[in-house]
């Protein structure tokens, strides 16, 4: 019996006569544990199935398994979990602020919105003072250039004494 198999009966097998008759060599309980974890439905069982995979024999975790897991009529289909590319804005200088200011997770999460309005009233001296590049300039509209402006006053260079103060 392959893993598939095994796991088309965790779902569907009302009856757990057919886990006795498995070989410990043939069930591997994190591969088993990986194709549960894709399935969302079966997402708190799987969470709580998680802190056993190494430490009880595979029978037993597979009888856990099997006990934990609702029965369908069918075993559901599962697509591989594909990242989320829901990026928000300002994530890029975000990150940067974050790394600066070495803010922990609480801390971020308690001053990001305050940091987006920060950036939103002055996105060009962000831009500027953490250096981002130039395609994010152009995504928000901003002129690159800008980026070589310095609002400090030239010093005058002076060749006389009163250089030196005298």
């Amino acid at each position: 019996m392959n893993v598939f198999q095994i796991i088309e009966n965790l779902y569907t097998n009302r009856r757990g006569e057919w886990i006795f008759s498995l070989d410990d060599t043939l069930i591997q309980p994190f591969v088993i544990q990986r194709f549960l974890a894709m399935n969302d439905s079966v997402r708190v069982q799987t969470r709580w199935l998680d802190k056993y995979v190494f430490s009880i024999p595979p029978k037993m975790y597979l009888s856990l398994a099997w006990s934990v897991l609702p029965k369908f009529n069918r075993p559901p289909f599962v697509k591989y979990i594909k990242q989320n590319n829901d990026e928000e804005e300002y994530q890029f200088i975000l990150e940067r602020v974050r790394k600066h200011y070495k803010l922990s997770d609480n801390d971020y999460k308690a001053n990001r919105e305050r940091l987006i309005t920060a950036i939103k009233n002055n996105t060009i001296e962000w831009f500027k003072y953490y250096g981002i590049e130039k395609r994010f300039w152009k995504k928000y509209y901003l002129n690159f250039n800008e980026i070589k402006v310095n609002d400090k006053p030239e010093k005058e260079v002076s060749t006389s004494l009163s250089a030196w103060g005298l």
